[in-house]
């Protein structure tokens, strides 16, 4: 049985610290938004596609779109990052 991954709310994102957070990443990390799509970020295909949608609801002032982290250890290492903003 796979245990629930965790899901962050996406505030106030600086996109080129989190680029670099997904690199680091050991695990797959997912973005979801709120219509459903569910974009792997360990992709860079991916990461422009997401990044894109992050920048379109932001200006939109629409951002409900979270964070979904697999491995425990990114998890501290997300939750870190959202913690020093």
């Amino acid at each position: 049985m796979k245990e629930e991954d965790c899901s962050m709310k996406l505030y106030d994102v600086d996109i080129k610290k989190l680029i670099e957070l997904l690199d680091k990443a050991k695990g797959n990390v997912y973005l979801v938004t709120d219509d459903g799509n569910k974009l792997n970020l360990k992709s860079k295909l991916c990461q422009i596609y997401g990044v894109r949608q992050l920048l379109e609801m932001a200006k939109n002032s629409t951002i409900t779109a979270e964070l979904s982290v697999e491995n425990p250890e990114d998890e501290l290492m997300f939750i870190n990052y959202m913690m020093r903003k």
